[in-house]
């Protein structure tokens, strides 16, 4: 366990805060695509929240988090509601098999729908950080332009000649010039597709289902998608 202090808060779209937690030279480690536990005492009690890590591990010394608002779920409530720069909370080590490593795959696709992108941008970070001889495709379904998290980051990104990216938007909007409605398997294709491409699912259970069978009809095995479900 590690007391972190909340060194930044911002609001990403209307419904996403990213907050930055320094911890301040403790030995706290995590792999890229990871989650970590975050717990706070409210209530008289204490409550606990996983949420997914969207810094690059190569990055010391503080970890990101982008955190959907949510009513229901007292940890992201108070996120949202109450936390403040300087307020300290507990966090677990990096947990969680969802990860990249430069072993596993010289290719790699990385697909997700609106927040389920965190960990995944984890994954496109570290990428961009560390390894060149990796290349990486994000293909990112959004409900709407003011929900396009990470936006200017993953376009300035995408200029590294292993880094690119696909956005999908699902909500008609006559301003956007880019694909439209759901991840399918033209989109998927456009890709890029090959015999050792590493496939990476995220996002909620309708989409994660939906993408896996267009996988699936293009011929991609079983044992080259991996997936993180938070349901």
């Amino acid at each position: 366990m590690h007391t972190v202090r909340i060194s930044a808060i911002r609001q990403a779209t209307p419904t996403v805060k990213i907050f930055r937690l320094d911890y301040d030279g403790q030995a706290f480690s995590f792999l890229a695509g990871q989650w970590i536990d975050l717990y706070i005492d409210l209530d008289g009690s204490q409550k606990v929240g996983g949420y997914s890590i969207t810094s690059s591990p190569i990055r010391s010394g503080s970890i990101e988090l982008a955190v959907k608002s949510s009513t229901r779920h007292p940890v992201t409530r108070w996120l949202h509601e109450s936390a403040r720069i300087g307020d300290t909370v507990r966090i677990s080590g990096g947990q969680g098999v969802f990860v990249y490593l430069p072993e596993m795959s010289h290719r790699v696709v990385l697909i997700g729908a609106g927040v389920g992108v965190t960990p995944l941008i984890s994954i496109f970070r570290y990428i961009a950080d560390a390894v060149p001889h990796t290349d990486v495709t994000l293909v990112y379904s959004i409900p709407s332009l003011d929900e396009y998290l990470f936006k200017e980051e993953i376009e300035n990104l995408s200029r590294l000649p292993n880094l690119h990216h696909l956005v999908t938007l699902t909500q008609a909007d006559p301003a956007w010039r880019g694909h439209s409605g759901r991840i399918d398997a033209q989109l998927l294709q456009e890709a890029g597709t090959s015999d050792d491409t590493l496939y990476y699912l995220c996002g909620p259970q309708g989409m994660v289902e939906d993408v896996s069978a267009v996988l699936a009809s293009i011929a991609v095995p079983p044992s080259r998608i991996i997936y993180e479900k938070w349901w």
